[in-house]
């Protein structure tokens, strides 16, 4: 077979070439080599293995996975294609199609560890976490050390926020083998979110020490003197990732936090909009800015923000304002101050399906939809929350306060005697109260007023009667 310099090349010829090149770092190189060699002979298994190897180095890791499964099909007893197709498998977003080969490893060899520590890792992506355990304590009667196994059982006991057993177990996996100094910065995020910060400055301060211009060990150390309330120092931490990662988003938001809570409202709206800009589409980051640009006074601008943030008439599931009220609460007060009742509503509406009974959302539902004019859902979502709550004060104040306005006196009326006999110094209904009484004085005057328009109109008829000639009476 001829190459392109005109040599005549056998395929192990190209293969061992690959291979120069692979050492040599000339990745795409060695992967053209590779391809040419099985062009030529393509059941060798073991080339398609490397070429693997190869692709997954460059990070084109679906193609990696097709080329072990290819190699599987011919080496079905290949542990470490296995293994690679067990890793590309995570990669792709299959971890159940990654345990099915873990499982496969372990029968070929017992004593391969990542056969069971993938594995793990695998199951804890399904939420089978008992299964994980399982197979954790299965490795412990083959493996007499298994640090990789500790490392993927602590990151499953820390997902289900068993903490100090995860602790344990990333201290144990460090002891087994100490050149794992990406270990010690998970340790420190388990200390932090275990709320044991003194520990987490410690673990990650030694961390820092051994991988000075690591990201992930400076943001955690960040978040950690945040807790600690030393927010300058967090400060310099975020700043020094963006010196080494200008582009680091996570480290620009929480600089953006920062000058949030500190009312530096410009730099948080900075910090935020650059954070967009880098094509991060975080809802929680986009809802930030808004509240950054309502504080501002720019609400047009902070309208325009929600409006497409929400735009959907349907709002996913897994969205920050479905999960947490709070933060529905927060972005639907902020829509309404804005001038979006409708945003509002739509916020607000996805939030109740998730948290039904949360009195909180349907207050603000019903005054949402009071404020868009939307009086038949308003009385709708009214009633319901006087089911849950039939002393509710918000509740009477809005429905007086919408039935005064639309002239509805005496529903109006009804509702702010059934709350001032619950709260009676209640400032607001007591206001209600006083302009209705103000209204009815009107409309009495006004009635009034035509009564004697009428009266006098027949006055004056009576008198032009009688300017009339009079005759005399003939007998």
């Amino acid at each position: 077979m001829a190459d392109d310099s005109g040599e005549w090349t056998s395929a192990e010829a190209r293969v061992e070439r690959a291979r120069g090149l692979f050492q040599s770092g000339k990745l795409e190189e060695a992967a053209t080599q590779l391809r040419r060699a099985l062009a030529t002979e393509p059941d060798r298994g073991e080339w398609h293995h490397n070429l693997a190897v190869t692709l997954d180095a460059l990070g084109r890791h679906p193609e990696a996975l097709a080329s072990y499964e290819r190699a599987i099909e011919l080496l079905p007893n290949h542990a470490h294609a296995l293994l690679g197709a067990a890793q590309g498998s995570i990669r792709t977003g299959h971890p159940d199609q990654c345990v099915r080969y873990c499982e496969r490893v372990s029968k070929i060899d017992s004593k391969l560890e990542p056969g069971y520590s993938m594995r793990i890792m695998a199951l804890g992506m399904l939420n089978r976490f008992d299964e994980a355990e399982s197979v954790y304590f299965l490795a412990q009667q083959y493996l007499t050390e298994m640090p990789l196994c500790l490392v993927e059982m602590a990151n499953v006991l820390a997902h289900q926020g068993k903490f100090e057993r995860s602790i344990w177990c990333y201290r144990e996996a460090m002891s087994q083998n100490p050149k794992l100094v990406a270990v010690k910065t998970r340790l420190g995020i388990v200390f932090l979110r275990a709320g044991q910060l003194e520990s987490a400055h410690q673990v990650l301060m030694q961390a820092l020490r051994e991988q000075p211009g690591d990201s992930g060990t400076l943001l955690a150390l960040g978040r950690t003197l945040e807790g600690l309330g030393r927010t300058v120092e967090a400060e310099e931490k975020y700043r020094r990732i963006i010196e080494l990662e200008p582009a680091n988003h996570a480290a620009h938001i929480r600089l953006g936090d920062i000058s949030l809570r500190a009312g530096r409202l410009d730099e948080a709206r900075a910090a935020y909009s650059l954070v967009i800009t880098l094509g991060v589409t975080d809802t929680a980051v986009r809802l930030r800015l808004v509240e950054a640009l309502s504080r501002l006074n720019l609400r047009n601008e902070a309208g325009r923000h929600l409006e497409e943030l929400f735009a959907r008439a349907i709002i996913p599931a897994n969205s920050p304002i479905v999960e947490d009220a709070s933060i529905a609460l927060g972005a639907a007060g902020t829509a309404i101050e804005c001038g979006r009742p409708a945003v509002a509503i739509r916020i607000l509406s996805a939030s109740l399906n998730r948290h039904p009974k949360d009195e909180r959302l349907v207050r603000r539902l019903a005054r949402a939809q009071f404020e868009s004019g939307d009086r038949v859902g308003a009385r709708r979502t009214t009633r319901r929350m006087l089911a849950m709550n039939r002393n509710c004060m918000e509740t009477l104040h809005n429905i007086a306060l919408d039935a005064m306005t639309h002239g509805e006196l005496r529903r109006s009326s009804a509702a702010i005697a059934r709350g001032l006999k619950l709260q009676p110094a209640d400032h607001g209904l007591r206001r209600i109260r006083l302009r209705i009484v103000g209204i009815r004085i009107k409309e009495y005057l006004r009635s009034t007023s035509r009564r004697i328009e009428n009266a006098i109109k027949w006055i004056v008829d009576r008198i032009k009667s009688i300017k009339r000639p009079i005759s005399l009476r003939r007998s």
